[in-house]
């Protein structure tokens, strides 16, 4: 009797030890505690994301186009890109966004705003096609975010060419084209204007016009990645400028 008397006491007594510690054992984490946890976690992810491999493609009219990608980097790194087996004719700098340095393959690259500037090489260009294909595959660099790769479609219906050859007479030029950009500049050497996103603008030549002039549309997404599009008109009856 005295036995079992003992094995209640001993039992209720386990039992109400084990009600308290229980809410211990297995009560949740502090907030503050959760939200510490969850940002290690963010961060992490983070570091994962900026700290990665960047390809960028495309594909690039031979002497009269250049592309530009921006990217920022929280950190010094160096650079190491290299050209992926699609790339024929086209070479790259990187930059910052005043030109004040260039960078290439091998270069200490401190922290800031920068450019990855695509262009055709003419030394290393072919005739033919006049549609050059690149495929570049940047490494080494801490970004603060992932770059964006993508750029701003440009689509152009007239002129037929970049190059144009006008004979003897007066001839309208016609830039009709679109774009999904939300910025899109038309540049000569005298002007600047903003075009909308479906555009035509037509150019008169004369025999007052000069014998050469070059145009220039610039297509930029809201990342600032953009398209410089170049044309070249060489009108035979025009005026030769004399510098």
């Amino acid at each position: 009797m005295y036995q079992s008397k003992r094995f209640r006491f001993f039992l209720i007594s386990f039992l109400v030890s084990l009600m308290f510690f229980t809410p211990m054992m297995f009560s949740p984490m502090p907030v503050n505690e959760r939200i510490s946890a969850a940002e290690m976690k963010t961060e992490k992810k983070q570091k994962d994301k900026v700290k990665m491999t960047v390809e960028y493609k495309g594909k690039i009219h031979r002497d009269l186009e250049t592309h530009y990608y921006l990217f920022s980097t929280s950190k010094k790194g160096t650079i190491d890109i290299s050209w992926g087996p699609d790339t024929v004719g086209s070479d790259y700098i990187i930059t910052d966004k005043n030109w004040s340095a260039m960078y290439g393959n091998g270069d200490e690259l401190p922290a800031g705003e920068y450019m990855l500037v695509i262009t055709s090489n003419p030394a290393e260009s072919p005739e033919d096609p006049s549609l050059l294909s690149y495929h570049f595959i940047l490494k080494g660099l801490t970004f603060k975010q992932a770059p964006d790769t993508t750029l701003p479609k440009l689509n152009l219906e007239s002129p037929a060419q970049l190059v144009t050859h006008l004979p003897l007479g007066e001839h309208d030029i016609v830039f009709k084209g679109c774009s999904d950009a939300p910025s899109i500049i038309f540049t000569d050497e005298e002007m600047t204007e903003q075009l909308s996103n479906s555009f035509e603008k037509s150019i008169h030549f004369d025999e007052s016009a000069p014998n050469y002039r070059a145009y220039r549309i610039t297509a930029t997404n809201e990342s600032g990645n953009s398209v410089n599009r170049y044309f070249e008109i060489f009108y035979e009856g025009g005026v030769t400028e004399v510098n």
